[in-house]
């Protein structure tokens, strides 16, 4: 499908209000979704179809709803969705650019876009193309499905280390966000973490709880690929954020939404569990109008 341009991101970043901006910005992400899952399978759910749903979510705070006081923290999360959305959105559509100017998703076209000055301050961004460009190539290789399970793996285990690098980048963004929405920190915070909660295809998770068992899994906790890591890389991330290899998803919650690591911690494990489900490329008509 076609992808939003450049100028779509822009003006959909410049609308004054917040709320027609939201609904804006998650149809963006939605559609980007989309055209980045054209590209490597829908297989495995790419970070902006998570996006798009955060997007939605966040769509309920910036309307005010569910805060028990709002000192700020609806314009704080407003601004929020419009700067990380103008901040990661360009990179995905240079890449798509080149990618439709090749004609196919070629390791070129990944280059090309990834000469851009634009990459020069994210690394993490860089790497999460990388990564999903290491899918089509494997694609291409073991066929789609893929025919042995070890396959599966090393493509649902590169789909997971390209969402969470990007999520990275973007927590890194939202950290001067979220002091500027939990204006007094510390017990505020807190409190203010209570009323966090992400909305999923099974409805809306506590970001101070576990990740639960999706229910599309029927019982399991992650994909049956991902229920062991065993990329260097993807573990050494996994360590980094003190996310357990294992099946283990004991101390995911994040009880301070204000603190870095937590927040990745909660991230990397909810990706893991829902990484394959397609779900989330159907995203609610409540978050679009």
């Amino acid at each position: 499908m076609a992808h939003p341009s450049q100028r779509m991101v822009d003006d959909v970043v410049a609308l004054p209000d917040p709320v027609l901006r939201n609904v804006a910005i998650t149809t963006c992400y939605r559609d980007l979704a989309l055209a980045v899952a054209d590209v490597v399978g829908r297989r495995d759910v790419n970070w902006l179809a998570f996006g798009a749903w955060a997007s939605g979510t966040a769509g309920r705070v910036i309307r005010g709803e569910g805060l028990p006081i709002d000192w700020g923290t609806s314009r704080a999360v407003a601004e929020g969705n419009r700067t990380i959305i103008a901040d990661v959105a360009p990179r995905f559509v240079r890449w798509l650019d080149e990618v439709a100017r090749a004609g196919t998703p070629s390791r070129t076209a990944l280059e090309v876009a990834l000469a851009d000055s634009l990459f020069d301050s994210t690394p993490d961004l860089a790497d999460a193309l990388e990564a999903y460009q290491a899918v089509v190539e494997l694609r291409e290789l073991v066929g789609d499905p893929p025919a042995d399970d070890e396959a599966d793996r090393a493509l649902a285990e590169l789909m997971l280390l390209g969402n969470v690098k990007v999520a990275a980048h973007e927590q890194h963004i939202a950290d001067d966000l979220i002091d500027d929405a939990m204006p007094l920190g510390g017990l505020f915070g807190r409190i203010t973490t209570r009323f966090v909660e992400v909305i999923t295809p099974d409805g809306a998770l506590d970001v101070c709880r576990d990740v639960p068992i999706p229910s599309y899994l029927g019982g399991a906790r992650y994909p049956s690929v991902l229920a062991q890591l065993s990329r260097a890389d993807l573990c050494e991330l996994a360590d980094r954020f003190d996310h357990a290899l294992d099946g283990d998803v004991v101390g995911s919650r994040a009880t301070s939404w204000e603190c870095y690591d937590e927040r990745m911690g909660f991230i990397f494990c909810f990706f893991r569990a829902f990484a394959r489900d397609v779900r989330y490329f159907d995203v609610p008509a409540e978050f679009l109008t």
